[in-house]
């Protein structure tokens, strides 16, 4: 039902020749090219809606219409696991800097469109007196776009702070 569930190849290396990079995608299954084609295409808008519109209004826009999950089409944790590494792969390719956060507005709404909950994490920890911020998706409490401890990493802010939240008194 769902072709997607063999692991996309390993590119944290990624082969610096053209053809090589052709072999990879080739060596890819029709529903992992498209998946991964798809998120290269929409990565860019994305990244602009996150510049024009801030966090709290794209995600607003990109939850306007209710989640309908479809049990006759649901997928299983590695089929969105893959989708989370495709759209990982496709940043790594995009001529726009794509960050933890865009991506993960990505896939949260890839994942969205598919009928599949979940829930964009924004966590910080403090590395030598700096601060750092990440983001993740995570499916029924488990990360789907990064490392599976990357919670015990990060202290995560859990659910997004409501709109109202960032409007001065």
């Amino acid at each position: 039902m769902h072709p997607m569930p063999t692991p996309l190849p390993q590119t944290s290396h990624p082969t610096s020749s053209p053809s090589g990079r052709v072999a990879q995608f080739r060596a890819l299954s029709a529903a992992q090219q498209r998946a991964l084609m798809a998120a290269w295409a929409w990565l860019p808008l994305f990244w602009l809606g996150l510049r024009w519109l801030g966090l709290p209004r794209l995600q607003a826009w990109l939850q306007r219409r209710p989640l309908v999950p479809n049990p006759a089409k649901a997928l299983a944790l590695p089929h969105i696991q893959a989708l989370g590494e495709a759209v990982n792969i496709a940043a790594r390719h995009t001529p726009f800097p794509a960050t933890c956060l865009t991506r993960s507005l990505l896939l949260g709404w890839l994942l969205r469109r598919r009928g599949v909950a979940s829930s964009l994490r924004i966590g910080v920890r403090l590395t030598q007196g700096a601060l750092d911020a990440h983001a993740w998706v995570e499916c029924a409490g488990v990360p789907v776009n990064d490392r599976p401890d990357i919670a015990a990493q990060f202290a995560s802010f859990g659910d997004l702070v409501p709109l109202a939240a960032f409007h001065a008194p």
